[in-house]
């Protein structure tokens, strides 16, 4: 009878109130670990980005207009959240980070309204949304508060709106969708303002709102509807911001910029590349190089069996627009980590997906075991590769840092300790700190300064207005754009000589400029720039890398 029976080692389910409270401990961790690493990046400086949109933004709110008055080749949106960012908080430079914190705060919403109606669980949404804001935090404060870290932002609500579906018996449900659309659209074009291929967004999410009105038998007018709607309010924002330059008189700098700059310095990367290549290399790059934990969650989500009637929809909605951004990424042709900025995010939502799935089943069927067997496999997974990189330290090591000075009582607080947190490669904080302090010294609030170099973050440490448009100087020593941008230069300094200028040395940037000649250097050639500084100027003191000169009287 023994030999006949069959034994069944099966262990018993968990029972349901204990999956629940294992439930209600994840969600806890990624709710509090997310809310840890909002406190970071509030503690995050400037790097040397953040500097410039700092200054341009700073004259946008004295009335000037980014370009004419304030020299940058990004595009305009960035200014406008620094503008924004400055009306509301200041000059402080956490005024930024809060706005960015907030930010990242509403994308984890958007995230639990999208996992919920793609995923079938909001609470996929808190764990992708724990995982993308670490992966951004792990970026650090030279790579975030970027275009691409506001354009993910967008993207993520663009997405829930362009998603969105009333009820069918809402009489108004045509009105609301297209509204709806519309607004997706606007977001979409304000993504493009931030950095044009984010934008690229919109076709993708155009085209599943068009296959959605298909899938519920709409014809031909309904189905393009969607793209039509989206494109127009798309358009409309981009023509908005046109129409603002031009009635301003800064069109033509705005074209100068970003159509005559920007092409020379994109093609400096593209030396011996092929599209291919370049396309294959930034798919690469977001799939395993800066997050082991985001690559092993999005190979689960794709892995194990689906959960919801609509996770595939969802899946090839964020891969889709993900697609479109690394394609813009590879176009740039450099691979800065804040390029990934826009799609990481995204990633981290995919990612949430295959973490959740691996929880469900580990916990569903071991209980408290299977949950200590999915923590273990997370931390390894988080351990094996982070998005810190250009740091001398490690992401953790740099929080505990921050965490330590944060809680020390203010008056016994270093500040070495964030001039060497902030301090990366060429760049050095207290080096601009001290040129800051020197400048207040021996000027007045009123004076305006020139800085010969690329650290124009120097101009709001010291408070201090630039006098010139040109906030530093790669277009003056950059081949394709030196005649003109230096005849310009030097007609600014006429109109508002400076009562100082700082020269600055060891700037070298071959990836930037083209050359391996730092500013310093670059005077040997610029005679009539040399010339004015040495007549009219006199050595005064020498900080680090730094010349400072005042106007002699």
């Amino acid at each position: 009878g023994a030999l006949g029976t069959t034994c069944d080692v099966t262990p018993p389910a968990p029972p349901a109130t204990a999956r629940a409270w294992l439930d209600r401990a994840l969600l806890s961790v990624c709710v509090l670990g997310t809310c840890w690493l909002f406190a970071q990046i509030l503690m995050f400086g400037y790097g040397r980005d953040q500097g410039i949109y700092a200054v341009v933004a700073d004259t946008v709110l004295r009335g000037g207009m980014p370009y004419r008055d304030a020299w940058d080749f990004k595009p305009p949106g960035i200014f406008v959240v620094y503008a924004l960012s400055r009306a509301l908080f200041g000059a402080p430079e956490w005024g930024i980070r809060a706005l960015e914190v907030a930010g990242l705060a509403s994308m984890v919403g958007a995230f639990v309204v999208l996992a919920r109606r793609f995923f079938g669980d909001a609470r996929i949404g808190l764990v992708g949304g724990a995982l993308a804001v670490l992966v951004h935090a792990q970026l650090e404060f030279w790579h975030t508060a970027q275009p691409e870290s506001f354009g993910a932002i967008a993207t993520a609500w663009a997405i829930v709106l362009a998603t969105w579906e009333p009820a069918a018996d809402d009489p108004r449900a045509r009105r609301k969708q297209l509204a709806a659309l519309a607004a997706a659209g606007a977001l979409y074009g304000f993504v493009a303002l931030l950095k044009p291929p984010l934008g690229g967004g919109a076709v993708v999410s155009a085209g599943f709102a068009a296959w959605n009105a298909a899938r519920r038998g709409g014809g031909l007018i309904e189905r393009a509807l969607p793209v039509l709607v989206m494109g127009a309010a798309s358009l409309g924002v981009v023509l908005l911001a046109a129409a603002w330059f031009a009635a301003r008189g800064a069109l033509g700098d705005l074209a100068e910029a970003l159509f005559v700059f920007t092409p020379h310095y994109t093609k400096l990367s593209w030396e011996g590349a092929t599209v291919p290549g370049a396309v294959y290399y930034a798919f690469e790059e977001f799939a395993t190089f800066w997050s082991s934990a985001s690559f092993v969650g999005m190979l689960l989500a794709l892995g194990l069996p689906a959960d919801a009637p609509r996770e595939r929809e969802g899946l090839l909605h964020v891969f889709g627009i993900v697609s479109v951004q690394l394609v813009g990424v590879a176009m740039q042709g450099k691979y800065f980590p804040y390029h990934f900025g826009g799609a990481l995010p995204l990633g981290g939502l995919v990612a949430g997906l295959g973490a959740w799935k691996a929880w469900k089943r580990l916990t569903s069927s071991l209980g408290a075991p299977g949950a200590a067997l999915f923590a273990a496999g997370a931390v390894l997974a988080l351990e094996g590769r982070t998005a810190t990189r250009d740091t001398q330290t490690e992401f953790l090591d740099r929080c505990l840092v921050r965490q330590r000075w944060a809680l020390t009582p203010p008056a016994r607080r270093d500040r070495a300790v964030l001039d060497a947190l902030y301090g990366v490669a060429d760049v050095s904080l207290a080096s601009n700190r001290r040129v800051a302090e020197w400048l207040r010294e021996h000027t007045r609030p009123d004076d305006r300064v020139f800085i010969w170099g690329f650290e124009p973050v120097i101009y709001d440490l010291a408070d201090r207005r630039p006098a010139t448009r040109f906030v530093y100087n790669v277009p003056q020593r950059v081949a394709w754009f030196q005649e003109g941008s230096r005849r310009t230069l030097l007609a600014d300094l006429d109109r508002t000589p400076p009562e100082a200028i700082v020269v600055e040395h060891r700037d070298v940037f071959p990836v930037v400029t083209g050359n391996s000649i730092d500013s310093a250097d670059t005077l040997a050639e610029f005679d009539a720039l040399g010339a004015r500084l040495a007549d009219g100027y006199r050595l005064a003191a020498t900080i680090e890398d730094f010349d400072l000169y005042l106007r002699r009287r």
